[in-house]
């Protein structure tokens, strides 16, 4: 699932306790603007670049291990942008559809040969464990941070989830004071209704639909917000990263 959505913002205290538009690739039109073919040839250029891109792993994550300076600038942005797209891929396996769904049923034969079709309950549950995982992590996270922007839709993540706890509780999975998400596999797997399951997992609208949504907005905050402290990335409507030739210039006359 990709989702690609604008944000806005509402209260949230009480729910939490309390770029360019003339962006280019990195060689376009740079010649030009460096004007000295000895530059290049020196290795000053190549060690800024190789210095200005390590703070980026090879998605065009924020790595953990930034400088002090770096760390106080941003918060922990990075870590939500990460999550936040961790929280998206769970959800992916879970609204996935046709001959690769999760939500498929399987035939068994039993020792007197009866077939009978059933939904692969050990598959369901690895899955929505792996994203209940994701969102608690998501949600600790998210306490943390100081963006307004991605404050407010963490908190209307976790609002959805308390407007859906009835239905949840129908599947084994609660919501305890830290609102974290808890699941019983044992009753998930043995005493659950999976047509609840896939009600709340499965299809545009569902509960994970709707919490996906407002991940995907707190880390579209996230990666702007990123963007605008350092000065140094910009998010593309491609979902990646690009660096104007700009940046490389103003960053190289910083350190000749």
């Amino acid at each position: 699932m990709s989702l690609n959505i604008n944000s806005n913002n509402n209260s949230f205290y009480s729910l939490f306790g309390g770029s360019s538009s003339n962006s280019n690739t990195i060689f376009g039109g740079l010649e030009g603007s460096i004007g000295s073919l000895s530059q290049l040839r020196s290795g000053s250029y190549g060690k800024l670049i190789k210095s200005y891109y390590a703070k980026y792993d090879s998605d065009g994550n924020l790595k953990s291990e930034g400088s002090k300076k770096s760390k106080a600038e941003t918060g922990n942005l990075g870590e939500i942008r990460n999550e936040s797209a961790a929280l998206n891929k769970a959800t992916d396996k879970l609204l996935s559809k046709g001959k690769d769904s999760i939500w498929n049923k399987v035939e068994t034969k039993d020792e007197d040969g009866k077939v009978t079709s059933d939904y692969d309950k050990d598959k369901i549950y690895n899955a929505v464990n792996d994203y209940i995982k994701a969102y608690n992590s998501l949600v600790d996270t998210g306490k943390n941070a100081e963006g307004t922007g991605v404050l407010t839709q963490l908190a209307s993540m976790v609002t959805t989830s308390a407007k859906a706890v009835n239905t949840l509780g129908k599947v084994g999975i609660s919501i305890d004071t830290a609102n974290h998400l808890n699941i019983d596999e044992d009753f998930f797997k043995n005493k659950a209704n999976m047509t609840y399951a896939k009600d709340l997992f499965n299809g545009t609208g569902s509960y994970a639909y709707q919490v996906a949504t407002k991940a995907s907005m707190a880390n579209s905050y996230a990666s702007n917000e990123l963007a605008s402290i350092t000065g140094k990335k910009s998010y593309t409507d491609q979902g990646s990263y690009a660096i104007s030739a700009d940046d490389v210039i103003r960053k190289f006359n910083e350190t000749t």
